[in-house]
């Protein structure tokens, strides 16, 4: 009808009448009823306002006479992560409220099958109707897990895992996993410091006061400055070389290899090998410290290797506090123990603590869901016994680790010295127990032990011996 108008809302919650007539072409109940069924409204309906109208033939300009039931939203779906990942590279705070730009967070160590983030589905809450008749869901917003590269979904879709040993970071909205982390340029400011499940390339230096540490390998294309290095399982490539200031500190499972040392502190399971010269450092190593150029020098500081130490020149003329030495084989064993009993003791932690927040969303999840499955029961049963396995577990490496004790090396050592140009006087030499402080310059000579005394003899070349048979 031309004089009567039903309009709905765009949310259907509401739906109003306009009627624009002379009385006596006022439309009858009927009419009024023929067009509200037209427009499907069959909900909310107030017949007393309709009657009103009816009765009193005035007209009405869009007069609300329906009005459905809006819905209770649910509580929205949450992620709960397990890995705290910052997706800006914004600066941490610190307990004091001071920003530490030293600290962004950009990547956290995951081993393959670790949990990522997990989300709570969404709650049900109190469904509506439109004045149509429509039931308006109540399920609160649903989010998808952010799958990325070299994860995978557990089969209730709930829960992301890392597919391979590595890092995990956020790029794109997603979580990535991955075992190379490259820095094109410096760590600085700019990156922060990086620890990292994989092997770590800088293309350019380390800044002082900055850390990089990996699991596998680190290669560094530039200099290290007054910083720290830290390869867990891998070696240590420097490019160009140390220059620690005193404060540098390189650490390896593997081996070190650099172009020289100047003021930093080294230590290594494997070997040192120095291109150029070692000025002013400290050096342990649990295999050989060789320096193989024709003018490769140690030169101030403190060397000591567990297979045997090889330069060109030790010392100075200016008798500069220069010590080399050999270490022995039963410390190397306990710095071997002590290593894997802390990296033993670490992984238990992190596996510890990654059960305990899984345990904790099982827990909110039961809450959430109204039934919850038993597949997740069993999951619950399986993680309770698993963290009192890992406490126990935690209890007893602690014990080890309290009971370990560091016993002197006192035998015969057939590691040797070599020192193929200038020992001078002055350097202090050290074999087990043993202490020798040179006290004139010798040239071309072996160092070693013998019958519990240091000995120092002259390397006679090939070249040597011809001339004295001639």
């Amino acid at each position: 009808m031309n004089n009567l108008e039903i309009a709905i809302s765009k949310d259907k919650l509401e739906a109003d009448i306009t009627i624009k007539t002379k009385r006596d072409k006022f439309p009858s109940e009927s009419d009024i009823d023929s067009v509200i069924s037209e427009a499907g409204i069959t909900t909310g309906i107030d017949r007393s306002i309709l009657k009103k109208i009816i009765s009193e033939k005035s007209n009405v300009d869009k007069l609300v006479f329906a009005k459905g039931e809006p819905c209770v939203n649910g509580e929205e779906s949450k992620l709960i992560w397990y890995v705290n990942l910052n997706t800006s590279l914004r600066p941490t705070i610190t307990e004091h409220g001071k920003v530490d730009f030293k600290h962004l967070k950009q990547c956290e160590p995951v081993e393959k099958g670790q949990e990522l983030v997990s989300k709570l589905p969404p709650a049900r809450g109190i469904p509506g109707v439109t004045v149509t008749g429509e039931s308006i869901s109540s399920v609160g917003e649903d989010i998808s897990l952010p799958a990325g590269k070299n994860t995978t979904v557990s089969e209730d879709g709930l829960t992301l895992y890392a597919a391979i040993d590595g890092h995990a970071f956020w790029m794109s909205e997603k979580v990535h996993v991955d075992n190379i982390y490259h820095i094109k340029g410096d760590v600085d400011f700019s990156t922060g410091n990086v620890r990292f499940d994989g092997t770590v390339i800088v293309d350019g230096d380390v800044r002082s006061g900055f850390r990089v540490e990996a699991t596998d390998t680190i290669h560094i294309g530039g200099n290290v400055e007054a910083a720290e290095i830290f390869s867990h399982n891998g070696d240590v490539i420097i490019q160009l070389g140390i220059v620690g200031r005193g404060k540098a500190k390189v650490l390896a499972n593997g081996s070190l290899r650099c172009g020289f040392i100047q003021d930093g502190n080294v230590g290594v399971r494997g070997d040192v090998i120095i291109e150029r010269y070692s000025i002013n450092s400290n050096i342990t190593s649990g295999g050989r410290v060789l320096l193989n150029h024709n003018e490769a020098l140690i030169r101030g500081g403190k060397v000591v290797a567990d297979q045997g130490i090889e330069a060109s020149e030790i010392g100075s003329e200016r008798n500069i506090k220069t010590e080399v030495g050999i270490s022995g084989t039963d410390s190397d064993e306990f710095d071997s123990k002590r290593w894997d009993i802390k990296k033993n003791k670490d992984l238990l932690v992190l596996r510890y603590t990654t059960l305990l927040k899984r345990m904790e969303f099982l827990s909110l999840l039961k809450q959430r869901l109204p039934v919850l499955s038993s597949e997740k029961k069993r999951e619950i049963s399986q993680i309770s016994k698993q963290i009192k396995e890992k406490e126990e577990q935690i209890e007893d490496i602690e014990k080890q680790e309290s009971a370990l004790v560091h016993n002197k090396d006192d035998h015969d050592y057939p590691r040797a010295i070599i020192v193929r140009d200038k020992l001078y006087g002055g350097v202090t030499i050290t074999i087990g127990h043993r202490r020798h402080l040179n006290d004139r310059l010798f040239q071309n000579v072996r160092i070693y032990k013998k019958k519990d005394e240091i000995e120092i003899a002259k390397v006679i070349n090939r070249g040597d011996e011809d001339n004295a048979d001639g």
